[in-house]
């Protein structure tokens, strides 16, 4: 058996920060990727254009880390988080507002309709209100007393951005649901933007790919890699290890036991949800959101893509600063653009094991749950596979 890789990080003296010329190297290589994409245009341009959602917090760890040891940069990091924050609560705004109205009227100078106000307001706010909720982790007392339900050093400067960061975007992501009581992805406004747009079909598909192919060379940078980590150190500190045959049976087994699991809690939450007469998820708009992706190359890439980027961003990334519980909130309000409560507590319940075992095994493990899982989910129906006549 091959020994798990533990979450939380050793009490070991942490190593030097120290700008090497391998990170230089490889920082440099992401953002002459990005340069030439936009340079050559097309698809190379939309694998750019992922790019930039990966970049700005990429550059946020950087500067945390190289703050652990200058002044400058400690405060260009809290400067240039914020900036962020406050892009991000732009981004949730203008999901709410597409989702129900046309952006370009509004931006003309138009008379704004009071319900179109409320929207903006709603949103604004909570989003306003939740950059500052989070900022509460700049304070010393706060990060002490969180330290105690988290594997949280309150004296790390970097566990101190991260904290910030995750709480935030957990916060802001779930504030269009709140305010329009709908995933504003499935709204009919934001569905024909997505048919009219090009992220149908296989671009659909190969912004998947492209989600991917960053987050892995982001995710080895964020945690250190050429700043105070090898690349050994790197991969170990992530858990993206060589699972043992063991571990590879676990992530099987529990792949096909979240799916049994899964379809009889989907029953259960349909006639909770129903009795209460609260609004689920709508599965219609849900299947023409993800319409590219349901034929069995779809399957494969969602597969991968998710299973293995989504686990090793926040189980890998995440989890062993933040732990399981906050972790997992982040990666459940991302999702919170597409699905309603209903999904959200499967997606949490979802994210609950696939953290119980990156803590026990690795995030190699995970990655098999969770791709297997999404690989099974989305060819049973397209092959009349139900269980308990769901």
């Amino acid at each position: 058996m091959t020994t798990s890789v533990s979450e939380v990080e050793t009490s070991t003296p942490a190593p030097e920060v120290k700008l090497t010329t391998t990170a230089l190297a490889g920082y440099a290589a992401l953002a002459l990727a990005m340069m030439m994409g936009f340079i050559f245009g097309g698809e190379a341009a939309s694998f750019a254009q992922i790019g930039l959602t990966f970049i700005p917090f990429l550059a946020v760890a950087v500067l945390a880390y190289l703050g652990i040891r200058y002044t400058a940069a400690r405060i260009l990091a809290i400067l240039w988080l914020l900036s962020l924050l406050v892009i991000y609560l732009v981004v949730v705004v203008g999901f709410s507002m597409t989702a129900v109205a046309n952006v370009d009227s509004l931006l003309s100078g138009g008379a704004v309709d009071p319900a179109m106000a409320g929207i903006l307001g709603g949103t604004g706010g909570l989003a306003f209100l939740s950059i500052l909720v989070a900022s509460l982790g700049f304070v010393p007392a706060v990060r002490r007393g969180i330290s105690r339900l988290l594997p949280l050093d309150p004296n790390s400067f970097v566990h101190t951005i991260a904290l910030v960061t995750v709480t935030a975007l957990t916060l802001m992501s779930v504030a269009p649901l709140i305010v329009l009581a709908q995933p504003p992805l499935l709204t009919d406004a934001m569905l024909d933007m997505m048919q009219e747009s090009e992220m149908t079909g296989n671009s659909g598909l190969l912004a998947q790919i492209y989600t991917l192919v960053w987050t892995v060379p982001v995710a080895l940078f964020a945690v250190g890699f050429g700043l105070r980590r090898s690349l050994g150190e790197t991969f170990a500190r992530l858990g993206f290890v060589a699972p043992s045959l063991r571990q590879i049976g676990i992530g099987i087994g529990a792949a096909l036991l979240m799916v049994v699991a899964m379809n009889l809690l989907d029953i259960v939450l349909t006639w909770l949800w129903q009795t209460m007469g609260w609004p689920q998820t709508d599965a219609e708009a849900f299947g023409e959101l993800l319409a590219f992706a349901l034929n069995p190359l779809g399957a494969v890439v969602i597969g991968v893509t998710a299973g293995l980027g989504e686990e090793l961003g926040v189980r890998g990334v995440l989890q062993p600063r933040l732990g399981i519980l906050l972790s997992n909130l982040f990666f459940t309000s991302l999702h919170a653009f597409q699905y309603n409560w209903d999904a959200l507590l499967v997606v949490f319940l979802l994210g609950t094991v696939f953290g119980v075992l990156r803590k026990y095994t690795n995030t190699s493990t995970a990655a098999i749950a969770h791709g297997l899982y999404n690989f099974l989910v989305i060819m049973m129906p397209l092959y009349g596979i139900s269980l308990f006549g769901n």
